[in-house]
């Protein structure tokens, strides 16, 4: 049981968000195959069939929190930067995609839970047979060519450019992580940004 949540606090129609908070703190911690559905549904004062009744089974869990994750990211973007967020091209100009990146940092970093969740599981997700290793390829595969359709406009070598961004980012995440917060990501974010897409003098 989470601590300060005492047993029929959590009114039915909030059992899902329930849920996903705790399965959020333990894939967090322990990774996916660290506990078992038992102790998940223990925690939020369910049955295992309580809990089926939201989730049908545990990877369908894990990949909803990832799916969540990745679709709040994109519409706190959206709400931050306009429409235009996501998309590149010489109109959206280059202060605007170091803003765009900037943006996610600032966002990630406030859901440290969250950040962890994704860190943790991506890293064990290198192994063919996790659940999330699907997901995780198809993922990082639309992620830098999203990236290199933005950045296009900017750079000689796009691919290349999107992959160092996304490399980069999940690197400071992890290492951010590892420290215990140790160092400003944001500010880390957006100097790695800026030698990757540097901008003209007259931006700068």
């Amino acid at each position: 049981m989470s601590k300060g949540r005492k047993p029929g606090t959590v009114p039915p129609e909030n059992r899902r968000e329930q849920i996903l908070e705790e399965a959020t703190r333990l894939f967090g911690e322990r990774g996916y195959y660290g506990f078992g559905i038992r102790e998940l549904a223990e925690r939020c004062q369910l049955s295992n069939p309580g809990l089926f009744h939201h989730f049908a089974s545990k990877e369908a869990l894990l990949l909803t929190l990832l799916e969540d994750r990745d679709r709040a990211t994109r519409d706190a973007l959206a709400a931050q930067l306009g429409a235009n967020a996501g998309k590149g091209g010489a109109g959206i100009g280059l202060e605007r995609a170091h803003a765009m990146f900037g943006a996610s940092a600032r966002w990630n970093s406030a859901r440290p839970e969250l950040m962890r969740l994704f860190t943790v599981i991506q890293a064990e997700a290198l192994n063919d047979a996790h659940p999330a290793h699907d997901y995780f390829l198809a993922r990082q595969s639309a992620v830098i060519k999203s990236y290199a359709e933005f950045i296009s406009p900017f750079v000689s070598d796009a691919g290349s450019a999107a992959l160092h961004l996304v490399v980069t980012f999940d690197g400071l995440q992890r290492e951010w992580l590892r420290s215990a917060q140790a160092f400003d990501f944001v500010a880390e974010v957006e100097r790695a940004v800026a030698r990757i897409l540097p901008l003209p003098l007259s931006e700068a």
